[in-house]
């Protein structure tokens, strides 16, 4: 009992001479965290970003052949760039998937309007071109004159 009595004797002095002292002491309580919280984490929608159309497939003039972030693939022939690079057919044709021929790293898609015609074209090879709905092949020979 005599130590209990003592005890208190001591905390009593020394909280007595606290406010004597020209600083204070801040005591840290015990606290709970509270689980996180986080305005707008709600996941949104995917933006459908890919192929639309494949190699070999028909397409109509219009049509959406690849929606991107950035232009992983380019427009080739008869193909267009919106402006969120998104390519698209500006002829009816088939869709051809094909590497540039001095820049292998860059990938290209190309409407071609025969299915055995392949792309790339070799150098100082024609174009193939439709005007109105005709498909007009011209011969070396019809150029050089």
């Amino acid at each position: 009992m005599s130590f209990s009595i003592l005890r208190v004797s001591i905390s009593i002095t020394i909280f007595s001479n606290l406010s004597k002292l020209p600083y204070r002491i801040f005591v840290r309580n015990a606290t709970k965290k509270s689980s996180g919280f986080t305005v707008g984490s709600k996941d949104s929608a995917g933006k459908r970003l890919g192929p639309k159309k494949y190699g070999g497939q028909e397409v109509k003039a219009g049509n959406i052949l690849m929606r991107q972030r950035g232009t992983k693939f380019f427009a080739g022939e008869n193909v267009g760039m919106g402006r969120d690079h998104t390519l698209f057919a500006l002829q009816p044709g088939y869709v051809q998937y094909y590497q540039h021929p001095t820049r292998p790293k860059k990938k290209m898609i190309g409407i071609v309007f025969d299915k055995s015609y392949k792309l790339p074209r070799k150098a100082g090879e024609p174009r193939a071109r439709r005007l109105g709905l005709n498909l007009v092949k011209h011969s070396p020979a019809q150029l050089r004159t």
